[in-house]
């Protein structure tokens, strides 16, 4: 019994540590969430694309407000609906956490959910602020973790209504956004929105002209808090 539990224990310390490296890790590229809170960008802003029932908003972390933790599942959730959830949750506590108590608040939720590792990045750059049209279209050019390479107009709909490939994937039809937000705008053009005659963005566009597009991808950005108006 005493083999046992002084495994277990041994064990727990091990955790314990890969959780405070990992921590570490992500504390050095949590700069972006400090600046954008001095410069007034409010993490508690709802943002949702319109026609989107779930969208972009933040949600509640606990009546407490402040800082207090977000009641994450130790095991990975089966759905992405509620993982996505749980995703913005943990975001929004980040961007809260004090600058000098973050390491040990990223450390606390791996620990609790070792299954948030893999995305912590994309839990990270889900409180980026706004940026112009031309930082979103110059930040192409150099990857980063937690961020996707988006398309303003749609590739696939752009293809199936034989818009040529060099004007698709043209530099300024792209941009780099935060992942998160990006699966929030793929999940905006599949939803029925009032605004089209209750038909989704995807099927409104579709046998519409390129500045049509443009015009309806440039909305999805603005919504979804990566663009500025």
């Amino acid at each position: 019994m005493r083999v046992a539990e002084a495994g277990w224990r041994a064990s727990l310390r091990l955790r314990r540590m890969r959780s405070l490296l990992w921590a570490n890790v992500v504390e050095a590229k949590l700069h972006d969430l400090e600046r954008a809170l001095k410069a007034n960008f409010n993490p508690n802003q709802p943002r949702v694309p319109a026609g989107n029932p779930d969208g972009g908003r933040w949600t509640s972390t606990g009546s407490g407000g402040g800082t207090e933790s977000p009641k994450i599942p130790e095991g990975r959730p089966p759905t992405s609906r509620v993982r996505t959830r749980l995703y913005k949750e943990a975001a929004l506590w980040l961007a809260r956490v004090a600058v000098g108590k973050r390491i040990a608040a990223v450390a606390r939720l791996l620990e609790e959910a070792e299954w948030l590792e893999p995305v912590i990045e994309s839990i990270r750059t889900f409180s980026d602020p706004p940026k112009s049209l031309e930082e979103l279209q110059q930040a192409v050019s150099t990857p980063a973790a937690g961020y996707d390479i988006h398309h303003i107009v749609e590739q696939t709909s752009a293809e199936q209504d034989g818009f040529p490939q060099s004007t698709i994937d043209a530099p300024e039809n792209l941009v780099r956004i935060p992942r998160l937000k990006h699966w929030l705008i793929n999940a905006w053009y599949a939803t029925p929105n009032e605004d089209y005659n209750t038909l989704s963005p995807r099927d409104h566009l579709r046998g519409k002209n390129w500045s049509e597009r443009v015009e309806v991808g440039r909305k999805a950005l603005i919504d979804a808090g990566v663009l500025k108006p």
